[in-house]
C-alpha cells in the first residue's frame, strides 16, 4: 500500500455527537442568533473532538509550479512570473501570502513542485520539483499518472509535517501561471460543464484574450477527455502539479483531523481532485469566499457542498480569503467559550462588565469645527441642530488615488483583491492617509433604548471586544440629545467606528451618530442588520455619508443572521484588519522585481522601475 491509498484509508467522518450538542447549546440559550457562523464552529468542534479546543494552529502552504499550457498566451502575465513570486514570497516576503500569514498569525510555507527555472538557493524553500513544468495539454496529457501521484504524495507529506508541528488547521494556496486553465478544464471534466460556463478572467486578462482562453479550455478537453469518475487521470491530463499538492494536502490533513479552508478558485478545483480519491475528505473543508469572475468556482463548491460566507470579489489563491475565516473562527471559539460558562464561573474568569460608558460629548469643539456660519444659541445644541448643521468634507481625493496606485502596483494581478482594495482606498480618504496604518484603533458606539444589557449580551461583546482592544460605548435614549457630539468625540480617536443598536426603535440616534461620526473623521461600519437599514435609508437623504459608510451585512459576510447589539460589525472588522495588511505588508512590482501585466486592465497601469 502506497502513502496515497494509506491516507486515504485513513480518512474517516468525524463523530458528530460532541458538535450536535454544542449546536444546540448555541440556538437556544444564548439569545443571538450567528447563523452560519456557527457552522464554522461546529466543523471544527466536529473535527477536534473537543467540546473546547483552542484556535488552531496554522501554516499558509503555498505549492508553486509551471504549466506548459502558457505557451498558448492564456494569462496576462509572462511564465517567468511564477519564479518571480515564489521568491518574493520568500525574499521580499512581499505577496498576498505574505500579508494573510501575518495577519492570521499563521506560518508561510513555500513548496516547488515544478516551476521551470533553475533555482537552488532560496532559503526556506521547499525543494519538491516533479519536472520543470507541465506539458503543454493542447497536445496530450499535462503529466504522467505517476507524477500526479507524487504531486498528490507530496501534498500528503507536507500536510503530515504540519500535524507534527502541532498544526490543526492547513490554508492552501498556489502560485502558477496560466493555472486558471487548468482549473477550468478540471471543473469542466468532473462537473461535466462546458468551457463557456468555467473559463473566467483568471489574471484580469482582455475580451479578446478571454474568448481565446475558452478555445484553450475546449482543445484541451477534445484532446485529452479526461475520466471524470477518476480523479488521478483528471489530474494527469489536464491539471497541474501544484493542483495535485493541495488535493494531497487535504488528504492528508483529513487523515490526521485537521481543517483545511479553502481560498479561491483554484484550490476549490484542487479539492474536487482530492474529493474524487476519498468523498469524506469533504467533511474537513470549509469554503471562505466565493469568485464572483472565475466561473468555475460556484459549481465546485456546489459540487462539495461547501458554502462560503464571505463575498469579497477577490481573485487568487493566496489564503486573503481564508485568513479571514480563520479570524472569525478564533472569534467563534471566544463566544461559545463564553456561552458554555456560567455566569458565576465567569466572573471568576473576567469580570462582566467592562463595557465603557460614552465620552462626554464637547458641542464646542464641534460646534467650531463643523457648523456652518449660522448662530447656535444655547439651549439650541440637540441633535436636530446639529445633524441639520453639519458640514461633510468629501474623502481626501489625493489620498485615495495615491492608495489605490500603490495597490495597482502591488505585486499580484490588477483589482485581483477585491473589496480588501476598495477599504483600503475608502479608508485612505477618509483618514487622508495613504496608507492607513495596521493599529488603526477601533469602537463600537451602541445605542440602546435600555440602560442596562442583558448580562449574557454583555458576556457575548466582552468576548469579541476584549482581546482586540475595541473599547464598546454605550448611550442610551436619555442621551439621546448629545448622541451626534458623542460620536463626533469617539471618532476623532478612533478612525473604524462600528455603530450597533439593541432595542432601539427610535431611527433619529442613529441617524445623528452617523452624521457625527462622518464629521469626526470615522469609516463607520454598520454593526447589524437593523442599523444597516437605517444606513441605507440616511445615505439616501444624506449622500454626503456614503463615503464615510462600510456596508459588511450582507454586501460581504454572507451569514443568513441579522445579529444584533452590533455584533455583524465586530466579526466585519476582520476583512477591515485584512485590509490594512494588504496595503501594509504587501510590495510593489518595484520592491520585488515581479513582472508586470502584458495584457488586459493590468497592462500599462502597472510598472516596474528599473534599478
Amino acid at each position: 500500500m502506497n502513502l496515497l491509498e494509506r491516507t486515504i484509508s485513513e480518512i474517516a467522518i468525524p463523530v458528530t455527537d460532541i458538535s450536535a450538542k454544542v449546536r444546540t447549546a448555541m440556538t437556544m440559550q444564548n439569545g443571538v442568533d450567528f447563523g452560519r457562523l456557527n457552522d464554522v464552529l461546529l466543523r471544527y468542534i466536529g473535527i477536534t473532538g473537543e467540546r473546547h479546543p483552542t484556535p488552531p494552529q496554522t501554516s499558509v502552504v503555498i505549492s508553486c509550479a509551471d504549466h506548459g499550457v502558457a505557451a498558448e498566451s492564456v494569462s496576462a502575465y509572462p511564465p517567468e512570473t511564477t519564479l518571480n513570486m515564489m521568491c518574493n514570497y520568500l525574499i521580499a516576503r512581499g505577496g498576498a501570502a505574505n500579508a494573510a500569514a501575518n495577519y492570521a498569525d499563521a506560518q508561510l510555507i513555500v513548496a516547488d513542485l515544478g516551476v521551470n527555472a533553475e533555482h537552488t538557493d532560496i532559503h526556506g524553500l521547499l525543494q519538491h520539483s516533479i519536472a520543470r513544468g507541465t506539458e503543454n495539454m493542447t497536445k496530450g496529457p499535462a503529466m504522467t499518472r505517476v507524477q500526479a501521484i507524487q504531486s498528490i504524495e507530496t501534498g500528503i507529506a507536507i500536510a503530515n509535517d504540519c500535524a507534527n508541528r502541532g498544526d490543526r488547521c492547513i490554508l492552501p494556496g498556489e502560485m502558477g501561471i496560466s493555472n486558471t486553465t487548468s482549473s477550468a478544464a478540471m471543473v469542466a471534466s468532473f462537473l461535466g460543464l462546458t468551457p463557456e460556463e468555467v473559463t473566467g478572467r483568471g489574471a484580469n486578462i482582455s475580451d479578446a484574450r478571454l474568448a481565446h482562453k475558452v478555445e484553450i479550455v475546449r482543445r484541451v478537453l477534445d484532446v485529452n477527455r479526461p475520466n471524470p469518475h477518476d480523479g488521478l487521470d483528471v489530474l494527469a491530463k489536464v491539471g497541474g502539479f501544484e493542483f495535485g499538492c493541495i488535493a494531497g494536502l487535504i488528504l492528508g490533513a483529513a487523515a490526521r483531523r485537521m481543517l483545511v479552508i479553502l481560498d479561491g478558485a483554484n484550490t476549490t478545483s484542487a479539492a474536487l481532485v482530492a474529493h474524487a480519491l476519498a468523498p469524506n475528505c469533504a467533511h474537513y473543508l470549509l469554503a471562505s469566499h466565493s469568485s464572483l469572475t472565475e466561473h468555475s468556482h460556484p459549481h465546485a463548491l456546489r459540487h462539495l457542498g461547501l458554502t462560503p460566507i464571505l463575498r469579497l470579489d477577490i481573485r487568487l489563491s493566496e489564503a486573503a480569503g481564508s485568513s479571514i475565516v480563520l479570524r472569525l473562527l478564533g472569534q467563534m471559539l471566544k463566544v461559545w467559550e463564553t456561552i458554555d460558562t456560567s455566569p458565576e464561573e465567569a466572573v471568576h474568569r473576567s469580570p462582566i462588565g467592562s463595557l465603557c460608558s460614552p465620552l462626554p460629548p464637547q458641542s464646542g469643539e464641534v460646534n467650531m469645527a463643523l457648523l456652518k456660519a449660522v448662530p447656535i444659541t444655547e439651549g439650541e445644541w440637540n441633535r436636530k441642530a446639529v445633524v441639520g448643521a453639519l458640514r461633510l468634507p468629501p474623502p481626501n481625493q489625493s489620498s485615495m488615488s495615491a492608495c489605490q496606485y500603490r495597490l495597482d502596483n502591488l505585486a499580484k494581478p490588477i483589482h485581483s483583491l477585491g473589496y480588501l482594495e476598495r477599504i483600503a482606498v475608502q479608508l485612505a480618504g477618509v483618514m487622508h492617509c495613504e496608507r492607513p496604518p495596521l493599529d488603526t484603533q477601533a469602537a463600537l458606539l451602541l445605542i440602546t433604548e435600555k440602560k442596562d444589557l442583558p448580562i449574557d449580551l454583555t458576556r457575548i461583546l466582552n468576548a469579541l471586544t476584549d482581546a482586540r482592544g475595541i473599547p464598546v460605548h454605550i448611550l442610551t435614549s436619555h442621551d439621546s440629545e448629545d448622541t451626534c457630539a458623542a460620536a463626533y468625540h469617539l471618532a476623532r480617536t478612533h478612525p473604524l467606528l462600528i455603530l450597533g443598536a439593541y432595542e432601539q426603535e427610535d431611527r433619529t440616534p442613529i441617524t445623528a451618530a452617523l452624521h457625527g461620526a462622518a464629521a469626526g473623521g470615522s469609516l463607520i461600519l454598520p454593526g447589524d442588520a437593523r442599523t444597516d437599514r437605517l444606513a441605507h435609508k440616511t445615505e439616501v437623504n444624506s449622500p454626503a455619508l456614503t463615503p464615510y459608510i462600510l456596508h459588511v451585512l450582507p454586501n460581504m459576510l454572507t451569514i443568513d443572521t441579522e445579529l444584533t447589539a452590533g455584533i455583524a460589525g465586530l466579526f466585519g472588522i476582520n476583512i477591515v484588519r485584512a485590509a490594512l495588511h494588504v496595503v501594509n505588508d504587501m510590495k510593489t512590482f518595484t520592491e520585488t522585481g515581479v513582472a508586470v501585466a502584458i495584457d488586459g486592465a493590468g497592462a500599462g497601469r502597472q510598472v516596474r522601475e528599473q534599478a
